[in-house]
């Protein structure tokens, strides 16, 4: 009966959107009823970072805090929620809870009195950057010179969280609840307030070790970040617990495609072996995962076979678990520098898809006009931490030879032409570490070089069906090469 149910509702949610989706198209095709671009050069709630960078520390100690919030609404049975991830008809209501949905914060500051860092990731699919200004404009109390001047939210990616950027309801019914989004956007806030004012002094460790068989890259070329990082803080005042931030590029789908509870995935099974093995606190951080980066569960890595997916996932976060310990006893001390600077970059939507979408009014975002094309305003970032750990921060799901290189040739790639830029690691010294924050200050999908997209749904492009469009790599590209022009 409930099947029943679920599919006369999705038909109904059709039908009644008939107009809204119809009026939709006719928007995204003639290009009509969009605003110009914004007169203001920076817009609200964008914080640009650190004025200045430092080369050398000005303190002894480094100071961090956590805190985390369950996300996972009180009234899952009551209520209709989306999960996030899986494009189905009818859309995947959620029918209860395996674990719960959290978001994890740490605030960092390197005590030069220039300012704290926030960096938090909130179990979903994705989070748009006009849901985090709104958890900035929450914390417009501590922000600024010598408080929080850098706030960065990501989303873990996870496919089995409620739907928390509106793609996966019935559309052209968004599945976005906006109560659980103020509800996510507050805890968010909460989280950050809380991370801030327990602060404490301590040392940073960081390490990293390469696990090729835990991570494939699903679209050619190959390229891809096969390491696992760790950043340790080990506070000086006892009683207090160490924070763990982890850092690595693999999409948490491992529940599957007919999965109907609420899960956070991996981040959620590795907290829960870190936090009860070594008493510390967890933060997953996500990495590149464009180009469908997945995490490898085969039996390469001691996985059987005969498991379910989801027993596969959980002895996966064991695994990934044990590889934090030891490199927990391996860190190396960073030194107490940390500059943050961000951009603001447009991305030109020509993707009809994504269009649509916009023009739907499906997911929280404001496209403009300016000389006959549209645009969507994002950020990117860029981190320093220590003198030679280097951070992309991508507002989406960027494929890794964007970072790292590998771009397919003229001769291999779609279009027949060769990708205008270079990797971005190759501003970077040799002993440099770069490292990816993904998903981070925005969702605007995958970003995909531009000699190799195609909008015809050809085999292997599956990508560009979640994309702004044709133009979003050289727009992230260039947009990088300028930050760095002066800050890298």
């Amino acid at each position: 009966m409930a099947v029943v149910i679920r599919w006369i509702s999705a038909i109904m949610a059709v039908l009644i959107g008939l107009p809204t989706l119809l009026g939709a198209v006719f928007k995204s095709v003639a290009k009509v009823g969009y605003v110009d671009r914004p007169v203001t050069e920076i817009s609200e709630n964008f914080l640009e970072g650190n004025a200045e960078f430092i080369d050398e520390a000005k303190a002894e100690f480094w100071s961090a805090g956590f805190a985390r919030r369950v996300l996972t609404p009180d009234d899952i049975d009551e209520t209709r929620y989306f999960l996030g991830g899986f494009l189905k008809f009818p859309a995947q209501e959620a029918t209860g809870v395996v674990d719960d949905l959290c978001v994890r914060a740490v605030v960092l500051d390197d005590n030069s009195g220039r300012g704290a860092s926030a960096f938090a990731w909130i179990d979903g699919i994705g989070f748009m950057n006009a849901d985090i200004k709104e958890i900035r404009e929450k914390l417009a109390d501590i922000t600024g010179d010598g408080k929080l001047i850098s706030i960065d939210v990501g989303s873990t990616h996870a496919h089995s969280a409620i739907d928390t950027q509106g793609l996966w309801g019935n559309i052209p019914k968004s599945g976005r609840n906006q109560e659980y989004i103020d509800s996510v956007v507050q805890k968010t806030a909460d989280a950050i307030r809380e991370a801030y004012n327990n602060r404490s002094e301590g040392m940073l460790y960081y390490s990293s070790k390469a696990c090729p068989s835990m991570f494939y890259d699903g679209r050619n070329p190959y390229s891809i970040d096969d390491k696992i990082h760790l950043f340790r803080f080990v506070p000086n005042t006892e009683g207090k617990k160490e924070i763990y931030i982890t850092n690595f590029g693999a999409h948490p789908i491992n529940l599957g495609w007919s999965n109907t509870e609420l899960s956070g995935d991996f981040p959620y099974y590795i907290e829960k072996e870190v936090t009860t093995e070594k008493n510390a606190d967890f933060i997953f951080i996500q990495g590149a995962i464009g180009g469908a980066i997945h995490a490898d569960m085969g039996p390469q890595n001691g996985i059987p076979e005969d498991l379910t997916s989801f027993e596969k996932m959980k002895e996966y976060s064991n695994i990934v678990a044990d590889i934090l310990y030891d490199l927990a006893e391996k860190g190396e001390v960073v030194e107490p520098i940390l500059n943050v600077r961000h951009a603001q970059v447009d991305f030109e939507v020509n993707n009809f898809i994504f269009l649509l979408v916009a023009s739907a009014d499906l997911c929280n975002v404001t496209p403009f006009k300016e000389d006959g094309k549209i645009y969507l305003s994002s950020e990117i970032g860029y981190v320093e931490i220590g003198k030679n750990i280097k951070i992309v921060e991508a507002p989406g799901e960027a494929l890794p030879e964007l970072i790292y290189g590998g771009f397919y040739s003229a001769d291999e790639a779609y279009n027949g032409t060769e990708y205008p830029y270079e990797g971005i690691a190759t501003c970077f010294d040799e002993d440099d570490k770069v490292l990816v924050f993904g998903l981070c200050n925005d969702a605007v999908g995958y970003i995909v070089p531009d000699n190799d997209y195609s909008s015809s749904g050809d085999e292997g492009h599956y990508e560009e069906t979640v994309s702004t469009g044709s133009k979003s790599a050289t727009a992230f590209s260039k947009a990088f090469f300028e930050l760095l022009k002066v800050w890298g």
